[in-house]
Protein backbone atom coordinates (compact mmCIF):
# COMPACT_ATOMS: atom_id res chain seq x y z
CA UNK A 1 0.00 0.00 0.00
CA UNK A 2 2.79 2.52 0.63
CA UNK A 3 4.29 1.71 -2.77
CA UNK A 4 1.06 2.58 -4.59
CA UNK A 5 0.00 5.59 -2.06
CA UNK A 6 -3.73 4.17 -1.94
CA UNK A 7 -4.39 6.98 0.15
CA UNK A 8 -4.32 9.61 -2.65
CA UNK A 9 -5.43 7.44 -5.31
CA UNK A 10 -8.50 6.73 -2.69
CA UNK A 11 -9.12 10.13 -2.18
CA UNK A 12 -9.34 11.13 -5.90
CA UNK A 13 -11.58 8.51 -6.34
CA UNK A 14 -14.00 9.71 -3.50
CA UNK A 15 -14.30 13.22 -4.63
CA UNK A 16 -14.54 12.02 -8.11
CA UNK A 17 -17.28 9.90 -7.05
CA UNK A 18 -19.48 13.16 -5.81
CA UNK A 19 -18.92 15.54 -8.53
CA UNK A 20 -19.82 12.09 -11.06
CA UNK A 21 -23.07 11.99 -9.30
CA UNK A 22 -23.82 15.12 -8.69
CA UNK A 23 -23.08 15.58 -12.70
CA UNK A 24 -25.15 12.20 -13.61
CA UNK A 25 -28.33 14.00 -12.00
CA UNK A 26 -27.97 17.12 -13.46
CA UNK A 27 -27.44 15.41 -16.90
CA UNK A 28 -30.59 13.60 -16.46
CA UNK A 29 -32.63 16.48 -15.83
CA UNK A 30 -31.51 18.49 -18.65
CA UNK A 31 -31.85 15.66 -20.87
CA UNK A 32 -35.47 14.95 -20.14
CA UNK A 33 -36.16 19.30 -20.16
CA UNK A 34 -34.53 19.60 -23.49
CA UNK A 35 -35.42 16.16 -25.71
CA UNK A 36 -38.69 16.00 -23.40
CA UNK A 37 -37.92 12.45 -22.81
CA UNK A 38 -39.04 10.26 -19.92
CA UNK A 39 -42.40 9.85 -17.19
CA UNK A 40 -42.41 12.15 -14.27
CA UNK A 41 -42.54 8.97 -12.15
CA UNK A 42 -38.90 8.21 -13.85
CA UNK A 43 -36.88 11.13 -13.76
CA UNK A 44 -37.77 11.64 -9.85
CA UNK A 45 -36.39 7.56 -9.58
CA UNK A 46 -32.93 8.48 -11.91
CA UNK A 47 -32.72 11.98 -9.97
CA UNK A 48 -32.83 9.94 -6.34
CA UNK A 49 -30.34 7.53 -7.00
CA UNK A 50 -27.97 9.87 -8.08
CA UNK A 51 -28.37 12.09 -4.89
CA UNK A 52 -28.74 8.91 -3.08
CA UNK A 53 -24.94 7.86 -4.19
CA UNK A 54 -23.75 11.69 -3.26
CA UNK A 55 -24.60 11.09 0.22
CA UNK A 56 -23.47 7.48 0.42
CA UNK A 57 -20.04 9.03 -0.55
CA UNK A 58 -19.89 11.21 1.87
CA UNK A 59 -19.08 8.65 4.88
CA UNK A 60 -16.48 7.65 2.83
CA UNK A 61 -14.91 10.70 2.37
CA UNK A 62 -15.00 11.00 6.68
CA UNK A 63 -13.53 7.54 6.69
CA UNK A 64 -10.71 8.60 4.14
CA UNK A 65 -9.62 11.84 6.45
CA UNK A 66 -10.02 10.63 9.67
CA UNK A 67 -8.68 6.94 9.61
CA UNK A 68 -6.77 6.30 6.29
CA UNK A 69 -4.73 9.01 6.43
CA UNK A 70 -4.19 8.42 9.96
CA UNK A 71 -3.37 4.63 10.23
CA UNK A 72 -2.43 4.03 6.66
CA UNK A 73 -1.49 0.31 6.58
CA UNK A 74 -1.68 -1.25 9.94
CA UNK A 75 -5.68 -0.84 9.14
CA UNK A 76 -7.24 -4.45 8.73
CA UNK A 77 -7.74 -5.31 4.83
CA UNK A 78 -11.54 -6.03 5.15
CA UNK A 79 -12.26 -2.20 6.29
CA UNK A 80 -10.43 -0.57 3.34
CA UNK A 81 -12.31 -3.30 0.90
CA UNK A 82 -16.01 -2.05 2.15
CA UNK A 83 -15.30 1.28 1.78
CA UNK A 84 -13.03 1.06 -1.42
CA UNK A 85 -16.26 -1.06 -2.75
CA UNK A 86 -18.65 1.54 -1.29
CA UNK A 87 -17.06 4.47 -3.10
CA UNK A 88 -16.58 2.82 -6.34
CA UNK A 89 -20.87 1.67 -6.66
CA UNK A 90 -21.73 4.79 -4.95
CA UNK A 91 -19.84 7.23 -6.65
CA UNK A 92 -19.65 6.14 -10.23
CA UNK A 93 -21.33 2.79 -10.99
CA UNK A 94 -24.70 3.27 -9.94
CA UNK A 95 -24.84 7.52 -11.36
CA UNK A 96 -23.44 6.49 -14.76
CA UNK A 97 -25.39 3.32 -14.89
CA UNK A 98 -28.51 5.40 -14.49
CA UNK A 99 -27.45 8.28 -16.75
CA UNK A 100 -27.26 5.41 -19.41
CA UNK A 101 -29.99 3.94 -18.83
CA UNK A 102 -32.09 6.63 -18.91
CA UNK A 103 -30.52 8.20 -22.12
CA UNK A 104 -31.46 5.04 -23.94
CA UNK A 105 -34.67 3.60 -22.63
CA UNK A 106 -36.29 7.09 -21.83
CA UNK A 107 -39.64 7.26 -24.03
CA UNK A 108 -40.33 10.49 -25.60
CA UNK A 109 -43.31 12.16 -23.28
CA UNK A 110 -47.01 12.89 -24.66
CA UNK A 111 -48.16 15.81 -26.47
CA UNK A 112 -51.07 18.00 -24.78
CA UNK A 113 -54.39 16.08 -25.76
CA UNK A 114 -56.55 18.66 -28.11
CA UNK A 115 -59.28 20.72 -26.55
CA UNK A 116 -57.78 20.06 -23.10
CA UNK A 117 -59.42 23.03 -20.21
CA UNK A 118 -56.88 23.88 -18.02
CA UNK A 119 -57.65 26.00 -14.71
CA UNK A 120 -54.70 26.98 -13.60
CA UNK A 121 -51.27 26.73 -15.12
CA UNK A 122 -50.02 23.98 -16.76
CA UNK A 123 -48.22 21.09 -16.10
CA UNK A 124 -44.78 19.51 -18.10
CA UNK A 125 -44.44 15.57 -18.09
CA UNK A 126 -46.64 12.28 -19.48
CA UNK A 127 -49.12 10.27 -18.40
CA UNK A 128 -49.26 6.22 -17.64
CA UNK A 129 -51.35 5.07 -20.56
CA UNK A 130 -54.54 4.04 -19.72
CA UNK A 131 -57.40 2.76 -21.96
CA UNK A 132 -60.07 5.86 -21.23
CA UNK A 133 -57.01 8.25 -22.75
CA UNK A 134 -57.77 6.60 -26.30
CA UNK A 135 -61.55 5.92 -25.24
CA UNK A 136 -64.00 7.20 -28.35
CA UNK A 137 -66.26 8.66 -25.96
CA UNK A 138 -63.95 11.56 -24.76
CA UNK A 139 -65.14 13.21 -28.33
CA UNK A 140 -68.65 12.39 -28.44
CA UNK A 141 -71.34 14.82 -27.74
CA UNK A 142 -74.48 13.09 -27.54
CA UNK A 143 -76.66 15.93 -27.39
CA UNK A 144 -74.83 17.65 -30.26
CA UNK A 145 -71.83 19.53 -30.74
CA UNK A 146 -71.71 22.13 -28.03
CA UNK A 147 -74.63 21.14 -25.82
CA UNK A 148 -73.90 20.41 -22.05
CA UNK A 149 -75.88 17.65 -19.98
CA UNK A 150 -74.34 19.33 -17.28
CA UNK A 151 -71.40 21.48 -15.30
CA UNK A 152 -69.03 21.25 -12.14
CA UNK A 153 -68.86 25.13 -10.76
CA UNK A 154 -65.73 25.51 -8.93
CA UNK A 155 -66.27 26.41 -5.14
CA UNK A 156 -63.24 27.78 -4.40
CA UNK A 157 -60.14 28.84 -6.21
CA UNK A 158 -59.37 31.76 -8.67
CA UNK A 159 -62.31 30.23 -11.05
CA UNK A 160 -64.78 30.27 -8.06
CA UNK A 161 -68.20 30.66 -9.65
CA UNK A 162 -66.87 30.07 -13.45
CA UNK A 163 -69.22 26.66 -14.56
CA UNK A 164 -67.15 24.39 -16.68
CA UNK A 165 -69.41 22.35 -19.11
CA UNK A 166 -69.58 18.83 -19.01
CA UNK A 167 -70.95 17.65 -23.09
CA UNK A 168 -68.84 14.51 -23.39
CA UNK A 169 -69.44 11.04 -22.85
CA UNK A 170 -66.25 10.68 -21.08
CA UNK A 171 -64.63 13.57 -19.09
CA UNK A 172 -61.25 12.67 -17.37
CA UNK A 173 -60.26 14.69 -14.74
CA UNK A 174 -56.72 14.82 -13.46
CA UNK A 175 -53.35 16.96 -12.97
CA UNK A 176 -51.79 16.20 -16.24
CA UNK A 177 -52.73 17.83 -19.48
CA UNK A 178 -53.42 15.07 -21.54
CA UNK A 179 -57.18 15.18 -19.37
CA UNK A 180 -60.32 16.85 -20.54
CA UNK A 181 -60.29 19.22 -17.72
CA UNK A 182 -56.63 19.66 -15.77
CA UNK A 183 -56.81 20.42 -12.05
CA UNK A 184 -53.58 22.12 -11.47
CA UNK A 185 -53.29 21.35 -8.01
CA UNK A 186 -50.40 18.85 -5.94
CA UNK A 187 -53.00 17.07 -3.91
CA UNK A 188 -54.54 15.95 -7.42
CA UNK A 189 -53.08 12.50 -8.91
CA UNK A 190 -52.19 12.76 -12.42
CA UNK A 191 -55.55 10.93 -13.86
CA UNK A 192 -57.58 11.25 -10.89
CA UNK A 193 -61.70 10.70 -11.49
CA UNK A 194 -63.83 9.80 -14.67
CA UNK A 195 -67.50 11.39 -15.61
CA UNK A 196 -69.36 8.88 -17.40
CA UNK A 197 -72.78 10.19 -18.83
CA UNK A 198 -75.33 7.48 -20.24
CA UNK A 199 -78.98 8.71 -21.51
CA UNK A 200 -79.01 10.82 -18.60
CA UNK A 201 -77.14 8.33 -16.02
CA UNK A 202 -74.07 9.85 -14.38
CA UNK A 203 -71.56 8.08 -13.04
CA UNK A 204 -68.23 9.52 -11.15
CA UNK A 205 -65.06 6.39 -11.04
CA UNK A 206 -62.13 7.26 -8.83
CA UNK A 207 -58.85 6.23 -10.99
CA UNK A 208 -56.93 5.11 -7.66
CA UNK A 209 -55.87 8.46 -6.68
CA UNK A 210 -53.63 9.01 -3.95
CA UNK A 211 -55.88 11.46 -1.86
CA UNK A 212 -59.17 9.80 -3.04
CA UNK A 213 -62.25 11.78 -4.67
CA UNK A 214 -65.14 12.89 -2.35
CA UNK A 215 -68.63 13.15 -3.20
CA UNK A 216 -70.43 15.05 -0.40
CA UNK A 217 -67.42 14.36 2.17
CA UNK A 218 -67.48 10.22 1.40
CA UNK A 219 -64.86 8.33 -0.23
CA UNK A 220 -65.68 7.12 -3.81
CA UNK A 221 -65.04 3.98 -4.11
CA UNK A 222 -65.53 1.92 -7.33
CA UNK A 223 -68.39 3.71 -9.71
CA UNK A 224 -70.93 6.21 -7.52
CA UNK A 225 -74.15 7.60 -9.36
CA UNK A 226 -74.35 11.42 -9.30
CA UNK A 227 -77.10 13.44 -8.56
CA UNK A 228 -77.59 17.40 -9.08
CA UNK A 229 -76.44 19.35 -6.22
CA UNK A 230 -73.51 17.07 -5.05
CA UNK A 231 -70.33 18.28 -3.70
CA UNK A 232 -66.66 17.22 -5.24
CA UNK A 233 -63.83 17.22 -4.19
CA UNK A 234 -60.54 16.78 -6.23
CA UNK A 235 -57.70 16.96 -3.67
CA UNK A 236 -57.63 20.48 -2.64
CA UNK A 237 -60.15 21.48 -5.08
CA UNK A 238 -64.14 21.77 -5.00
CA UNK A 239 -66.70 22.11 -7.33
CA UNK A 240 -70.68 21.70 -7.41
CA UNK A 241 -72.21 19.27 -10.02
CA UNK A 242 -75.08 20.59 -11.76
CA UNK A 243 -77.52 18.64 -14.22
CA UNK A 244 -78.97 20.65 -16.94
CA UNK A 245 -80.25 18.10 -18.89
CA UNK A 246 -83.05 15.94 -18.76
CA UNK A 247 -82.46 12.49 -18.06
CA UNK A 248 -84.76 10.84 -20.52
CA UNK A 249 -84.99 13.29 -23.67
CA UNK A 250 -81.78 14.96 -23.14
CA UNK A 251 -83.29 18.59 -23.54
CA UNK A 252 -82.15 21.36 -21.20
CA UNK A 253 -85.00 22.01 -18.87
CA UNK A 254 -85.21 25.38 -20.86
CA UNK A 255 -86.24 23.89 -23.91
CA UNK A 256 -88.54 21.13 -22.14
CA UNK A 257 -90.41 24.14 -19.95
CA UNK A 258 -90.43 26.03 -23.32
CA UNK A 259 -91.81 22.81 -24.63
CA UNK A 260 -94.84 22.22 -22.83
CA UNK A 261 -95.74 26.22 -21.96
CA UNK A 262 -96.39 27.83 -25.67
CA UNK A 263 -97.70 30.78 -23.88
CA UNK A 264 -96.66 32.37 -20.40
CA UNK A 265 -100.22 33.10 -18.82
CA UNK A 266 -100.67 36.17 -16.81
CA UNK A 267 -100.31 34.36 -13.33
CA UNK A 268 -98.84 30.88 -12.84
CA UNK A 269 -97.52 28.86 -9.90
CA UNK A 270 -93.87 29.35 -9.21
CA UNK A 271 -91.67 26.78 -9.26
CA UNK A 272 -89.83 25.94 -6.17
CA UNK A 273 -86.92 27.94 -7.99
CA UNK A 274 -88.40 30.82 -8.53
CA UNK A 275 -90.07 31.09 -4.91
CA UNK A 276 -87.40 33.07 -3.34
CA UNK A 277 -86.54 31.79 0.36
CA UNK A 278 -86.05 33.19 3.86
CA UNK A 279 -85.09 31.38 7.25
CA UNK A 280 -86.43 33.21 10.69
CA UNK A 281 -84.90 31.55 13.58
CA UNK A 282 -87.37 29.90 16.17
CA UNK A 283 -84.57 29.32 19.06
CA UNK A 284 -83.34 31.36 21.83
CA UNK A 285 -81.76 34.50 21.16
CA UNK A 286 -82.50 34.22 17.44
CA UNK A 287 -86.08 33.85 17.64
CA UNK A 288 -87.52 35.97 14.91
CA UNK A 289 -84.23 36.99 12.99
CA UNK A 290 -84.34 36.53 9.27
CA UNK A 291 -81.97 35.61 6.92
CA UNK A 292 -82.84 35.91 2.87
CA UNK A 293 -81.55 33.20 0.94
CA UNK A 294 -79.92 35.76 -2.03
CA UNK A 295 -76.70 33.64 -2.50
CA UNK A 296 -76.07 31.27 -4.83
CA UNK A 297 -74.31 29.31 -1.85
CA UNK A 298 -75.38 30.55 1.61
CA UNK A 299 -73.00 28.62 4.59
CA UNK A 300 -74.67 28.05 8.06
CA UNK A 301 -71.80 28.33 10.91
CA UNK A 302 -70.54 29.95 14.14
CA UNK A 303 -67.92 32.07 12.52
CA UNK A 304 -68.54 35.28 12.03
CA UNK A 305 -67.98 35.11 7.90
CA UNK A 306 -70.87 32.99 7.48
CA UNK A 307 -73.98 34.08 5.74
CA UNK A 308 -76.42 32.83 8.53
CA UNK A 309 -74.00 32.78 11.76
CA UNK A 310 -75.11 31.11 14.61
CA UNK A 311 -72.67 31.69 17.72
CA UNK A 312 -73.89 28.65 19.58
CA UNK A 313 -71.73 25.80 21.38
CA UNK A 314 -73.58 22.73 19.51
CA UNK A 315 -73.37 24.83 15.98
CA UNK A 316 -69.60 24.25 14.16
CA UNK A 317 -68.00 26.46 12.55
CA UNK A 318 -68.73 25.58 9.31
CA UNK A 319 -72.07 23.73 9.80
CA UNK A 320 -73.56 23.43 6.78
CA UNK A 321 -74.63 24.65 3.33
CA UNK A 322 -77.29 26.09 1.06
CA UNK A 323 -77.15 25.83 -2.69
CA UNK A 324 -79.34 27.59 -5.13
CA UNK A 325 -79.77 25.27 -8.60
CA UNK A 326 -82.28 25.56 -11.22
CA UNK A 327 -84.47 22.84 -9.33
CA UNK A 328 -84.53 24.54 -6.45
CA UNK A 329 -82.74 25.06 -3.14
CA UNK A 330 -80.92 22.27 -1.33
CA UNK A 331 -79.58 22.05 2.17
CA UNK A 332 -76.34 19.73 2.75
CA UNK A 333 -74.23 18.98 6.04
CA UNK A 334 -70.60 19.83 6.19
CA UNK A 335 -69.26 17.14 8.48
CA UNK A 336 -70.84 19.18 11.40
CA UNK A 337 -70.08 17.58 15.09
CA UNK A 338 -73.90 17.77 15.86
CA UNK A 339 -75.43 17.17 12.29
CA UNK A 340 -78.13 19.07 10.03
CA UNK A 341 -81.46 17.93 10.11
CA UNK A 342 -83.97 18.97 8.09
CA UNK A 343 -87.81 17.99 9.89
CA UNK A 344 -86.17 15.86 12.43
CA UNK A 345 -84.21 13.72 10.11
CA UNK A 346 -80.68 13.71 9.50
CA UNK A 347 -79.53 14.86 6.18
CA UNK A 348 -77.11 12.44 4.86
CA UNK A 349 -76.77 13.88 0.95
CA UNK A 350 -78.16 17.44 -0.41
CA UNK A 351 -81.81 17.54 0.55
CA UNK A 352 -84.10 19.70 -1.35
CA UNK A 353 -85.52 22.63 1.14
CA UNK A 354 -89.36 23.48 0.40
CA UNK A 355 -91.27 26.11 2.43
CA UNK A 356 -92.76 25.00 5.50
CA UNK A 357 -89.76 22.90 6.48
CA UNK A 358 -87.68 23.25 9.86
CA UNK A 359 -84.07 23.06 9.72
CA UNK A 360 -81.97 21.98 12.96
CA UNK A 361 -78.33 22.96 12.95
CA UNK A 362 -77.03 22.06 16.30
CA UNK A 363 -79.45 22.71 18.85
CA UNK A 364 -80.56 25.93 16.59
CA UNK A 365 -84.00 25.47 14.96
CA UNK A 366 -84.79 27.74 11.62
CA UNK A 367 -88.09 27.80 10.14
CA UNK A 368 -88.10 27.69 6.09
CA UNK A 369 -90.73 30.63 4.81
CA UNK A 370 -91.04 31.62 0.84
CA UNK A 371 -91.05 35.17 0.34
CA UNK A 372 -93.71 35.82 -2.72
CA UNK A 373 -93.47 38.60 -5.15
CA UNK A 374 -96.12 40.59 -6.68
CA UNK A 375 -96.10 38.48 -9.94
CA UNK A 376 -95.38 35.25 -9.00
CA UNK A 377 -98.13 34.18 -6.39
CA UNK A 378 -97.04 31.27 -4.11
CA UNK A 379 -97.92 27.74 -4.72
CA UNK A 380 -100.37 25.62 -3.26
CA UNK A 381 -98.60 22.70 -1.27
CA UNK A 382 -99.79 19.79 -3.52
CA UNK A 383 -98.97 21.65 -6.36
CA UNK A 384 -95.51 22.16 -5.38
CA UNK A 385 -95.56 18.39 -4.68
CA UNK A 386 -96.74 17.79 -8.36
CA UNK A 387 -94.23 20.33 -10.08
CA UNK A 388 -91.61 19.04 -8.40
CA UNK A 389 -92.94 15.62 -9.43
CA UNK A 390 -93.72 16.24 -13.39
CA UNK A 391 -92.10 19.32 -14.29
CA UNK A 392 -88.77 18.99 -12.96
CA UNK A 393 -87.01 16.34 -15.12
CA UNK A 394 -83.54 16.82 -13.12
CA UNK A 395 -85.22 16.69 -9.63
CA UNK A 396 -86.58 12.93 -10.69
CA UNK A 397 -82.88 11.90 -11.24
CA UNK A 398 -82.20 12.93 -7.25
CA UNK A 399 -85.02 11.71 -5.83
CA UNK A 400 -83.56 8.10 -7.02
CA UNK A 401 -85.30 7.98 -10.94
CA UNK A 402 -88.70 8.62 -9.65
CA UNK A 403 -91.13 9.77 -12.51
CA UNK A 404 -94.58 10.40 -11.17
CA UNK A 405 -96.26 11.71 -8.54
CA UNK A 406 -96.76 9.34 -6.59
CA UNK A 407 -93.59 7.57 -6.33
CA UNK A 408 -92.60 10.90 -5.26
CA UNK A 409 -94.56 10.92 -2.80
CA UNK A 410 -94.15 7.88 -1.19
CA UNK A 411 -90.11 8.26 -0.92
CA UNK A 412 -88.58 9.97 1.90
CA UNK A 413 -86.45 12.96 1.19
CA UNK A 414 -84.16 12.24 3.82
CA UNK A 415 -82.42 9.68 5.02
CA UNK A 416 -82.73 7.78 8.95
CA UNK A 417 -81.46 9.93 11.39
CA UNK A 418 -78.19 9.18 13.30
CA UNK A 419 -79.41 11.09 16.43
CA UNK A 420 -81.38 9.84 18.83
CA UNK A 421 -82.85 12.06 21.59
CA UNK A 422 -81.27 10.23 24.20
CA UNK A 423 -78.57 11.00 22.71
CA UNK A 424 -76.61 14.07 24.37
CA UNK A 425 -75.18 17.12 21.50
CA UNK A 426 -71.95 17.77 21.73
CA UNK A 427 -69.71 20.68 21.80
CA UNK A 428 -68.86 21.97 18.67
CA UNK A 429 -65.27 22.90 19.21
CA UNK A 430 -63.96 22.44 15.52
Amino acid sequence: MENLDFPIWFSVGCYGGLACSVLSGAGIAAYALLRHRGEPRQIARAILVCLVGSCLILPAIWWDQNRLELYGPAMDLREVLFWLTLAILAGWCAPLGMLAGYLSLAAPQATPAPGALTLAGTNAGSSVPLAALTDPARHVEPLGAGRSWGQLVPLNGEFAGTPLHLSRRLTLLGREIDNDIVVDDDRTSRHHAEIHWDHGHVELVDRNSMNGTLVNRRTVHGRVPMQSGDVLDFGAQRYRFELTASPMTGTTVTDEETRKMPGTPPARAATPAEVPLLLVGMTDSFAGKRWELRDAVVTIGRDAERQICLPHHSVSRLHAQIVHQQSGYYVSDLGSSNGTFLNGHAIAVPTLLLAGDVLRAGEIELRCEATPTEDQPLPEKGAEMRTLASAEPTLSLFIGQSSTAADYAERPRLAPPRLTASQPTLDATE
